[in-house]
């Protein structure tokens, strides 16, 4: 913070600017630690995340979506990294962004394990009605 010198010169700003940027800074300085608080949120819910196993449903999605030999590029090459254990599904699925398109992967294993439970209640109802 800058103080003031009585021996120099009054300043040239008008009180009104001068008010402003204090304003400013102090927005700036409120608005920077709520990002901190939400960086310390979002590092603890992936930690807590990461202590709980990948849902063996989704893991098949992954590998199955990713490893199909008519996948893009960018699902392949996902898969490739799990194959030679430069990542693994449960680093991917906390971190999607770091993988080019990663939540494309993410909603396309969602989408998959959806349908096929939906398909899969859609069946177990018609066996009750049959029954």
């Amino acid at each position: 913070m800058e103080f003031y010198d009585a021996s120099s010169a009054a300043p040239q700003d008008p009180i009104e600017q001068v008010l402003g940027d204090l304003g400013a800074d102090a927005t700036t300085s409120a608005l920077l630690e709520r990002l901190h608080e939400v960086d310390d949120l979002v590092d603890r819910i992936l930690e807590e995340e990461g202590a709980q196993p990948l849902d063996a449903d989704i893991v098949a999605a992954l590998e199955q979506i990713t490893g199909a030999q008519d996948a893009p590029d960018h699902f392949r090459r996902v898969y490739e990294r799990v194959e030679r254990r430069a990542t693994t599904w449960d680093r991917f699925w906390q971190r999607p962004h770091d993988e080019y398109r990663g939540f494309e992967i993410i909603q396309a294993a969602i989408v998959r394990t959806t349908r096929e439970t939906g398909e899969t209640l859609a069946r177990l109802d018609t066996k009750e009605q049959r029954d």
